[in-house]
């Protein structure tokens, strides 16, 4: 198998960091859900690698960390998608505020 491109890396890494965002609750709402399968897949990640972290979700098993370095790379992206995500149910905890954030600070932007 060819090694992905750094943009299905790239994605791949943010779509890592939309579940941590849209878990900050402790829920993930169907909206979430939708826009975080939908974003994956108009990113063209894997229908693999998708399944893995989706199941990982819904068992409770730890997610994966996004690798932040690579996030750092191109930082207004990764927090455009991740204030998308936010937004997407129609309600903004506190922790996804703050979540919000602690990602600004970690990545920049």
């Amino acid at each position: 198998m060819a090694t992905p491109s750094a943009d299905e890396q790239f994605n791949v890494e943010v779509l890592k960091l939309l579940l941590q965002v849209a878990w900050a609750d402790d829920e993930v709402a169907e909206r979430e859900r939708a826009l975080i399968l939908g974003a994956a897949r108009s990113w063209g990640v894997q229908e693999k690698t998708i399944a893995s972290l989706m199941e990982r979700l819904d068992t409770g098993e730890p997610l994966p960390s996004p690798n932040l370095s690579l996030l750092k790379t191109r930082p207004d992206e990764a927090l455009e998608a991740a204030r998308a995500l936010v937004a997407a149910d129609g309600k903004v905890t506190e922790e996804e505020k703050e979540m919000l954030e602690q990602i600004r600070q970690m990545i920049g932007g």
